[in-house]
């Protein structure tokens, strides 16, 4: 996170920024507070895919109940080689909107990318009831009818995605992505080769 953090804050306040110096202060106190409050997760090492598998680790954060959000995620292969990752601000939401959302960009990602066709590729979220909307289990939130509807039918039509939960502390890279997306309404970030 620090690393992704610090490569904005250079790409951001470097040469020709109009931003002040005191707005890079107020970012970097502003993201020590956040860190300060956030809960405490034993952070896991990342367990790869089978081989042939890819798996798309996404998530979601909310600056409070209703606040500013932003998603993130990180396509990787068995090998961990990092194929594609998202980081976007996704305006003020409540949390399971904000996990929904990120596990319906990672779909669209995947779906956008031809050479991705039938392979295998798991979306892991840590978000037990937005996977639980991915998955046909019901939906309690009817204004996010759309979006589930939209996950269900492209995931019929690839045949290779499957949508699963996995605990907090084995998603800590989609997670800081999506955090720093939250801070800032300006930072998109979506790299990838394929």
């Amino acid at each position: 996170m620090v690393k992704l953090r610090v490569v904005w804050w250079f790409k951001h306040y470097g040469k020709g920024s109009k931003e002040p110096v005191s707005s890079l202060i107020r970012n970097i106190k502003e993201f020590c507070v956040d860190h300060k409050k956030s809960e405490k997760v034993k952070v896991q090492e990342w367990i790869p895919p089978a081989d042939n598998v890819l798996k798309f680790n996404v998530d979601g954060s909310v600056k409070g109940k209703n606040g500013p959000a932003g998603i993130g995620g990180v396509l990787r292969d068995s090998r961990g080689k990092i194929l594609c990752t998202f980081s976007s601000y996704v305006g003020i939401q409540e949390p399971n909107t904000t996990e929904l959302l990120a596990i319906q960009k990672a779909v669209d990602m995947v779906m956008s990318k031809p050479n991705l066709g039938k392979i295998r590729i798991l979306v892991v979220s840590d978000s037990k009831v937005a996977v639980s909307w991915a998955n046909n289990v019901g939906f309690g939130n009817l204004k996010l009818v759309n979006s589930i509807y939209d996950i269900r039918n492209k995931i019929r039509e690839h045949g290779g995605i499957e949508i699963m939960y996995d605990s907090r502390a084995f998603n800590s890279y989609a997670d800081n992505l999506a955090k720093m997306a939250s801070t800032d309404t300006r930072n998109v970030l979506i790299r990838g080769d394929n």
